[in-house]
């Protein structure tokens, strides 16, 4: 009977001890690591934004810096302007949910939706409690607290004050080998997720007004809640359809049957807008990515890594593409010269 021997390289032992702690390392610091993940998209955006003023003349500091004072603009009128708006109707809607989830119970066709008690918990907390503030932490809840927001903001500006400062540290952390071709991924990847993240902003805006101005002429209740529902699900492929649940419930119960047909008919007018202008003409045009891609990056992120899976699923998706195209140039490039030379045989051959 032979003796089996096993032997092992203390340099290969090492090799994969190194490799255990370098997984564990990121297991352990994933959610920051998702924060930077954050950040980078961030500074994405801004970088495309850099670009449009750079054609002004206008310097990238001040740029990143006119920027981030633009940010806050937006973000204090919509504060200061639409939150107050919001926070009544949210309060209203609190206070007639009891009345909104009888009218369900007692009407057949809609006895098949599901009310779901949690919502009504949620609502309670907004008949005597200040909003602004409870959106203040709901907001820091949402970003993972003030210093995961201060963290993406410091990164994504100190990423977009310094040119190609992305391009270094790729340079850094990628084999000299890859080295060009990793950066040319990310550039294209870079391009791609600042258009597309462009895209949706605009896309999001359009639907929310588009949707508050019929809702508001017809006279449907909680006409900026709907809208912003709109906005945020009409990001997502045949979102707007979702959204059109609620808002068909208020119809029916604002003026009956006929009100929540032509709400019905107003949501699938929007999604024929949104399918055939909105997402060929902006996103489909500027990015490329299949709305089947789309669906299934959201449901993936989000599930693996909760609201930052959402905000990173298509960036990931974007750059994953990018990879695939790269690997089929690198094969088509190494076919061509095999190819080139039959050609030749063939016609000495001859």
């Amino acid at each position: 009977m032979n003796d089996v021997r096993i032997h092992f390289d203390k340099h290969n032992l090492f090799e994969v001890a190194l490799i255990g702690a370098l997984i564990y390392a990121l297991w352990t610091i994933g959610d920051f690591l998702l924060v930077l993940g954050v950040a980078l998209i961030l500074s994405t955006f801004i970088e495309d934004f850099v670009l449009t003023l750079k054609r002004y003349r206008i310097p990238r500091v001040a740029s990143v810096i006119l920027f981030y004072i633009f940010a806050i603009i937006v973000f204090g009128a919509v504060f200061i302007f639409i939150l107050p708006i919001l926070a009544r109707e949210i309060i209203s809607l609190a206070q007639v949910y009891p009345e909104i989830q009888t009218f369900i119970q007692n009407n057949t066709f809609l006895t098949h939706v599901s009310v779901d008690t949690e919502i009504t918990s949620v609502l309670e907390q907004f008949k005597d409690q200040e909003f602004r503030s409870r959106f203040a932490d709901g907001a820091l809840e949402f970003f993972g607290g003030i210093f995961n927001l201060l963290i993406i903001f410091v990164v994504s500006f100190y990423l977009s004050i310094n040119y190609n400062g992305i391009d270094h540290v790729l340079r850094i952390c990628t084999p000299m080998k890859y080295e060009e071709a990793v950066i040319s991924i990310w550039h294209r990847v870079q391009r791609k997720v600042g258009s597309w993240f462009r895209g949706q902003l605009i896309i999001a805006l359009i639907l929310a007004i588009l949707t508050y101005a019929g809702l508001a002429l017809a006279g449907i209740p909680f006409a900026l809640l709907l809208a912003l529902l709109a906005g945020v699900l009409g990001l997502i492929p045949y979102g707007i359809l979702l959204a059109l649940i609620p808002a068909a419930i208020f119809g029916f119960s604002h003026g009956g049957i006929w009100m929540s047909l032509g709400v019905v008919i107003f949501y699938f007018a929007l999604q024929q807008v949104l399918d055939l202008g909105l997402q060929p003409l902006i996103v489909k045009k500027l990015t490329g990515v299949p709305s089947l891609v789309v669906i299934i990056s959201i449901i993936i992120g989000a599930k693996l890594f909760g609201i930052y899976g959402l905000l990173l699923a298509m960036p990931i998706a974007l750059f994953v593409m990018e990879l695939i195209a790269e690997s089929e140039k690198q094969k088509s490039a190494q076919r061509a010269p095999i190819i080139e030379h039959d050609e030749v045989t063939v016609i000495i051959k001859k």
